[in-house]
């Protein structure tokens, strides 16, 4: 990665040169932002961090990996279907709305893909996200398939946007939109995607940074690594 810089709306922004729409970071008064690097931020056992509203069923874990280069967190689900994490940014401070750019991306890395179930993006709280929240917009992959979607859903209204090539289980993913509160684009590993139709465009909720990951089986106990996530908003 090479940084560079540039002024968006009085922000001076962090990018990667050779993925511009990558924020690494930003500054000024009128950035909201959230960067997880999964480095310190305790994730298991009685230290839960109070900034995250973390719903974890059945046998289920959320634990920083140890000896990881920049640290990365591990989402383990449980045995039985539907066991998991629910992990959310208390406080919604991001509102997709007209001249607020907004950047969002994750990388993450599912052990396998067909029987387990994840959504990462920005979403509304609800502490069942796969289970039917109301609006977001987020990367889904249902359970039972090596496919996955971009979603814009507002007033459970979805705009649904395929990517159209399956996963690999043990593969890196790098995940990210960019949003002017007006139209929404889309990356994966830095390939752009088919820009969606807005009319979905949650543009009236403020949302937080969310991740879900699920079994979709009753058996083994799928893990889902991230390494990062962020997103930034300049809100002009």
């Amino acid at each position: 990665m090479t940084m560079h810089t540039k002024w968006l709306d009085g922000a001076l922004v962090f990018y990667d040169s050779t993925e511009p729409q990558r924020f690494v970071d930003a500054f000024g008064p009128d950035v909201t932002k959230f960067i997880e690097e999964f480095v310190k931020t305790p994730f298991s056992g009685a230290n839960q961090p109070a900034a995250f509203l973390n719903t974890i069923v059945g046998s289920s874990t959320a634990a920083l990996v140890a000896g990881t280069a920049g640290g990365s967190l591990l989402l383990t689900a449980g045995g039985q279907e539907d066991d998991g994490c629910n992990l959310q940014a208390l406080g919604e401070a991001f509102l997709l709305a007209s001249g607020k750019e907004c950047y969002f991306g994750a990388k993450i890395k599912p052990s396998a893909v067909t029987e387990n179930d994840f959504l990462i993006g920005l979403c509304i709280t609800d502490t069942t996200l796969l289970g039917g929240m109301t609006d977001g917009v987020y990367f889904r992959k249902p359970d039972g398939a090596a496919t996955m979607s971009f979603v814009l859903e507002k007033g459970s209204s979805e705009t649904v946007t395929a990517y159209g090539s399956a996963l690999v289980g043990g593969t890196w993913y790098t995940l990210e939109f960019y949003c002017d509160g007006t139209n929404i684009d889309w990356w994966v590993n830095g390939v752009a995607q088919t820009r969606p139709v807005a009319t979905n465009l949650p543009n009236t909720e403020y949302l937080t940074p969310s991740v879900e990951w699920l079994n979709g089986a009753t058996a083994g106990g799928p893990t889902l690594e991230i390494d990062w996530i962020r997103a930034i908003q300049i809100n002009a």
